[in-house]
Order: C-alpha cells, then structure tokens, then sequence
C-alpha cells in the first residue's frame, strides 16, 4: 500500500516522472479533480521586507510568558 501511495504522490506532483504508469495515474487525478495546477511562476517577496516582518513579529510580548501567566500557582 505504501509503494502504491508513493508512486501516486509522485505522479501527481512530479511532471517530469517519465513512464505510461505515472502518465494514466496522472491523468485519473487530473479527470478526479485532484491534480494541483501551477498558476505559473511565483514572484519571491523582497526579502528586505521579509526582515522588515521578522523584526516587527519579535516585537511585544513573548509567547512563553503568555502562556506562563494564564497557568497561575499551582
């Protein structure tokens, strides 16, 4: 069961896998609905705006504090 798993997952998200069997297994998922279709390229964010957003996100409260204060004594 496993192998047949693996040869599904690939056949659906490996279009380079060569091979009549990867070609049927594909085209069933795609008749079922279930093959993901690239929109196309993605564009990678700026990554000085990822920083930016990193910095802005280790702001405030840590959430191990949070969580310590809503346990109370014991």
């Amino acid at each position: 069961m496993n192998e047949y798993l693996t040869q599904v997952l690939d056949a659906a998200t490996n279009p380079e896998l060569a091979g009549a069997s990867a070609a049927r297994t594909r085209e069933r998922l795609e008749r079922a609905g279930l093959l993901f279709k690239s929109p196309g390229a993605r564009v990678r964010p700026d990554p000085e705006a990822v920083a930016r957003a990193g910095r802005v996100a280790a702001e405030g409260t840590p959430l191990a504090e949070i969580v310590s204060e809503g346990r109370g004594p014991r």
